[in-house]
Parts: C-alpha cells; sequence; structure tokens
C-alpha cells in the first residue's frame, strides 16, 4: 500500500517499524483470527495477549535492552508474514486515531524515511487509503487507538459518516 512512498529497500533498512520500546508498545499490531492462524504455521509457539480486547503479538525483550522486535521479522529477510501481515503494518507510518469522537489518520512521527517525502505525496496517499483504512476500522475497531499528542493528523473524517 505504502509503495508510492516507501520503497521496500526503503523500509527493510530500517525496520523501525517492527520495533518497540517499552514506552510505544501501545502500537503493536492488532492480530486478527487469520493473522494468528498464519502467524502460528511459522512459529507453532508464538504467544498472544489481549490488551483491551485486541489480540496482539508477545514480543520478548532484547536483552540488556529496553526495546521489543516483532516476533514475525526476520532481521535478514524482513516480515516472515509477507503480504499477510496485520493491517496496522500495512499502511505503517499511518494510524487510525481516536480523537474527540472523530477517527483521524495520523502520520507516525518515527518513521525517517517518510519525513523525506514531500508532505503533498504523503497527503495525497492518506486522502487514497482513506477509505479502505476507514472500512477496516469498522470490522477491526481495535485499530483505533487514543490519539497521542505529537502524531501529525493528516485527515479528520466526518462526522456524519461514523
Amino acid at each position: 500500500m505504502l509503495s508510492k512512498i516507501l520503497s521496500k529497500s526503503e523500509c527493510a533498512e530500517c525496520k523501525i517499524c517492527c520495533s518497540f520500546d517499552s514506552y510505544d508498545l501501545w502500537e503493536t499490531p492488532v492480530v486478527t483470527d487469520d493473522i494468528m492462524q498464519r502467524a502460528l504455521e511459522i512459529n507453532p509457539q508464538q504467544r498472544f495477549s489481549d490488551a483491551s480486547g485486541a489480540r496482539l503479538f508477545v514480543m520478548e525483550c532484547e536483552k540488556d535492552m529496553d526495546l521489543y522486535y516483532c516476533p514475525m521479522l526476520d532481521h535478514q529477510k524482513g516480515c516472515r508474514l509477507g503480504d499477510d501481515k496485520p493491517f496496522d503494518c500495512k499502511i505503517w507510518p499511518f494510524r487510525i486515531m481516536r480523537l474527540e469522537g472523530r477517527r483521524v489518520i495520523v502520520l507516525s512521527p518515527v518513521c525517517p524515511n517518510v519525513y523525506k517525502k514531500a508532505f503533498n505525496e504523503i497527503k495525497a496517499l492518506a486522502d487514497e487509503l482513506a477509505p479502505i483504512i476507514y472500512a477496516q476500522a469498522d470490522k477491526t475497531p481495535e485499530i483505533v487507538k487514543p490519539y497521542i499528542v505529537g502524531y501529525p493528523i493528516l485527515l479528520v473524517e466526518d462526522k456524519n459518516k461514523i
């Protein structure tokens, strides 16, 4: 979905979207039943947790670091789920959040590559993906997180459509 603004090589070299500090574990992707089954095919020992009604990957903390990698990340090859990755991952660095009763599409402030791109390209892609993102949020409301200050808002859903 994001290949219009981010190349596979840019993402493969960075992998920041696949790592989490303890303070940003809230960004762990929501795992649907289909994704869970695929993850278990890859790693039958994979564990999951339920947080706020959402199923998430259990991630182990790296030794002597406050860093957690997604268990589906192969550090040489990338995501072991391929195109079957969680929706949160497919749209990253975009996020869908709730602010004052409305859903908003925001941009993660931590993706180093997206901030090298022209804003009009980022905004155009957000506009293009908005119907897909909002439809997925209707199907999987757990992907909608509370708004976090510092995430630039790109789109605010029309209140009449909520």
